[in-house]
């Protein structure tokens, strides 16, 4: 197992996660440049190969549950809880990541292409009746791909990087969990492999240059607020059992002190 995770522990962490995103932004503008390829009969420039299908269409969920469950097995590895001062910090980042995707590739993306797309048939006013007949939709579609599986590796490495260091220095409770946190951790390393491998390929056969430059700096932008402008969660000082203890109203509702017992 340990001839395992030495390579990807250097496949996360190097470059820097700062680097890693300038690489991202200048490999999806240069391939989209000087490799694009309009049309292929390559494997991975039909859209509807397995990889894109059951992969790059749900990245997210693939990205989101091994990190659950990575949080989920660390903190009972070493807290003995599932709720505790180190976790939920980590378990509030998740949510705003979700929010992110949710915002960007769910709602924006879609408007923008819906408002300024026209049918490739003009009785067709809208995006889903043009589909639904069977026509093409021609507006300015942001890369969505490009977002996600950047936001995805982002996030994978940030994640990766901060629970793996919550769990030393702690005294292990359930040490046979550290082999699946091992297998998690290493599941986590191939899919960042697979979507950057997809990246590459959406940069060769799909979008124009400037829909995929924006979906990526969608993603970076983002990823500079949450982990790097702003402090990061676990270090807020509301978030602490102590601070919370001084709230004596919270403290007086039925369910206040099992949610307390558990973060303590």
């Amino acid at each position: 197992m340990r001839l395992l995770l030495s390579p990807v522990r250097h496949y996360l962490y190097r470059p820097s996660p700062g680097a890693r995103a300038v690489i991202y932004l200048l490999l999806v503008w240069l391939v989209s440049i000087f490799l694009f390829q309009e049309i292929s009969n390559n494997f991975f420039a039909n859209i509807k190969n397995p990889l894109n299908q059951y992969f790059v269409k749900y990245a997210w969920g693939w990205t989101l549950l091994p990190l659950s469950g990575l949080l989920i097995l660390s903190s009972l590895s070493r807290q003995g809880t599932l709720l505790n001062t180190r976790s939920v910090p980590v378990w509030c980042r998740l949510l705003v990541c979700h929010a992110v995707w949710y915002i960007f590739a769910q709602l924006l993306f879609p408007s923008i292409e819906e408002a300024t797309g026209v049918c490739e048939v003009s009785r067709l006013l809208t995006k889903r009746a043009c589909r639904k007949e069977g026509f093409d939709w021609r507006g300015f579609d942001i890369s969505g791909h490009c977002f996600l599986l950047t936001w995805n590796n982002l996030v994978i490495i940030e994640e990766t990087k901060l629970v793996m260091l919550s769990l030393k220095g702690h005294k292990v409770r359930h040490s046979w969990l550290d082999l699946p946190i091992k297998c998690i951790y290493i599941l986590l390393g191939l899919l960042m492999l697979l979507w950057e491998v997809m990246m590459f390929c959406t940069c060769l056969y799909f979008h124009t240059t400037t829909e995929k430059v924006l979906g990526t700096m969608c993603a970076i932008i983002p990823w500079l607020l949450l982990y790097k402008a702003v402090p990061k969660l676990d270090s807020v000082p509301w978030l602490t059992v102590t601070h919370i203890q001084h709230y004596t109203a919270l403290s007086a509702l039925p369910a206040a002190s099992w949610v307390l017992a558990r973060l303590d």
